[in-house]
């Protein structure tokens, strides 16, 4: 039986369907979008927002007008299809490519922008066939102007649809090093804005040569500056309905595990690792990780197993841009923040839908939206201010490996990844649970006086979570239903765990003040009496060589464990 074609990697329209990889269809989308005429869409890295811009340039494109029933046959939009349906001779820009590391100076990474512009007025020259021949060595706005102003002249019967794909890329990759060169490229006279307002000339007019626009990013980071000079386009991305435009929803994840034959259990894998992303604040739609997706299940269906590591290493992120965010401004306020989300797992604020990164209002609340475009955090609740909460087991990992660095390098924690590591080693091969709850007791009685104010058993359970999720062998599950109750924390091993044993814990912890006057063998007795109840849970029941622990904890220097 041949097996099915998973499209890890490829974000070309035509490739997939003129190669039969299977596609989750979003052509749905067209006539939405079609409401809009200038629109930008913000999504984080990983969500399909190549492909998807892929997918409208063969739509609209009068070049693929004879490749139409080709490519669409057998989707949403073929038996729906709109009036502009390859109608526009399409300006695309993709920006992802570019050089932008802080080792570039402002002048290199403009340079390298006004080639990546001419080479694309070029292509649009010669895709079309037009008798326009653009000056040499000229500024990104200059030459896309003499290419609009000469296609201008041609008097053609169709217009341009300008689609940009990865608008922020270059802008997100200064603020990776110097924040100072990102506001001036994007100020007055800077040579983003140009670009910008050159487009926005060519769109204001009844008769103007552009028609429609279209840009993805990964946040909106440059929207503060360009709306002075490119107010036109609408920010669709908190629109509830364009949620799932770009990223998976929980039934089309689940159509391609049947789809490619997989079981039940593949689809709950995919959940924790990958879903959980909310992007409006008016509907608790969620979406999978695309990419990552399509990762999963290209191994599972090649090797009939889950990958190694959860995500592919040519993708993986490091904890670095995390900490260029938060020293943008404010980084001690930041830090405070994170810190709150990594040991209680949300903190709140509200969401900014625009920059100002020249401002000193830059907040907390831009910090943290930040986080929340990239993809780092995600929509928990939205009551008087929003919550947030980190998404999914894969962005646990990653606050983990931040966390790993910041444990390193601060004094005040006084202590070794080596030993987290170490301990949670002895947990997985001997059940051992001693040696892991030692490191979280040495942690916890390093920390600062206002860390242990507000300080409970919640607190508790998200510092056992962290920490065991640098072993990137175990999924945490905090307040896990059993029966008729809740159990504390559940240690399940992950999907490509070679680990021996889980655990259920029960948790009790009494600050000092509290100690005194209570009686520990009763709150033990309590403990073991709740643990007796989870157990008897059919999904724990059939656990193999599952730990069941109560550990009370007497402050931060004294513990004491019961197995049950």
């Amino acid at each position: 039986m041949e097996k099915i074609k998973i499209p890890y990697g490829e974000s070309d329209f035509a490739t997939l369907r003129n190669e039969e990889y299977i596609y989750v269809d979003k052509t749905m989308y067209i006539e939405k979008l079609e409401n809009y005429k200038k629109s930008i869409y913000v999504r984080p890295r990983r969500f399909g927002k190549s492909l998807f811009t892929s997918m409208l340039t063969y739509y609209y494109d009068i070049y693929e007008k004879d490749n139409y029933e080709k490519l669409f046959k057998g989707l949403y939009i073929y038996d729906k299809p709109t009036e502009k349906k390859n109608n526009y001779y399409i300006l695309k820009f993709n920006f992802s490519g570019m050089n932008v590391s802080n080792r570039k100076t402002e002048r290199e990474i403009e340079e390298n922008f006004n080639d990546k512009v001419k080479g694309y007025c070029n292509k649009f020259i010669e895709k079309y066939k037009l008798n326009i021949k653009l000056e040499e060595n000229k500024s990104a706005s200059i030459m896309l102007f003499e290419l609009l102003s000469k296609f201008e002249k041609l008097d053609k019967k169709n217009k341009i649809y300008v689609i940009i794909d990865e608008y922020d890329h270059f802008t997100n990759g200064m603020l990776d090093g110097n924040v100072s060169e990102f506001v001036k490229s994007l100020g007055q006279g800077g040579f983003v804005r140009a670009f910008y307002e050159v487009i926005k000339e060519y769109t204001e007019s009844t008769n103007s040569v552009i028609d429609r626009f279209f840009a993805t990013g990964v946040a909106p980071l440059t929207l503060d500056s360009l709306t002075s000079g490119f107010n036109i386009a609408t920010n669709i991305s908190l629109s509830p309905r364009f949620i799932a435009m770009c990223g998976f929803t929980e039934d089309e994840v689940k159509k391609l595990v049947k789809k490619a034959k997989l079981n039940e259990e593949v689809y709950k894998e995919l959940e924790k690792n990958y879903d959980g992303y909310r992007f409006c604040l008016d509907s608790d739609e969620h979406t999978f990780n695309t990419t990552l997706v399509m990762y999963y299940l290209k191994n599972y269906v090649e090797y009939n197993k889950a990958p190694r590591d959860l995500v592919d290493s040519n993708l993986a992120t490091t904890g670095n841009k995390i900490e260029n965010f938060l020293n943008i401004m404010n980084p001690e306020k930041n830090y405070e923040k994170l810190v709150e989300l990594v040991t209680t797992g949300k903190t709140s604020g509200n969401l900014v839908r625009q920059f100002e990164l020249n401002s000193p209002r830059f907040s907390t609340d831009n910090f943290l939206s930040l986080l929340f475009y990239q993809g780092y955090i995600t929509i928990k609740e939205v009551n008087f201010d929003v919550d947030f909460c980190i998404p999914n087991y894969v962005s646990e990992n990653l606050y983990a490996s931040y966390f790993e660095d910041i444990i390193e390098n601060r004094d005040e924690y006084n202590i070794e990844v080596s030993q987290i590591r170490s301990a949670t080693k002895a947990f997985g091969t001997t059940g051992n649970i001693e040696e892991i709850t030692k490191v979280i007791c040495s942690f916890l009685s390093h920390q600062s006086v206002r860390d242990k104010e507000n300080f409970n058993e919640k607190t508790l359970k998200y510092v056992y979570s962290l920490f065991l999720s640098l072993s990137n062998k175990f999924y945490v599950y905090g307040e896990f239903p059993a029966l008729q109750g809740f159990a504390d924390l559940f240690i399940e091993k992950s999907a490509s765990s070679n680990a021996k044993y889980e655990a259920v814990i029960e948790l009790k912890y009494l600050s000092k003040e509290k100690v005194k006057g209570i009686d520990i063998e009763k709150l033990k007795e309590n403990g073991i009496e709740q643990m007796k109840r989870y157990i008897k849970d059919k999904r724990l029941e059939k656990r193999e060589n599952l730990k069941k622990f109560v550990i009370v904890f007497e402050g931060f220097e004294t513990y004491h464990i019961y197995e049950v």
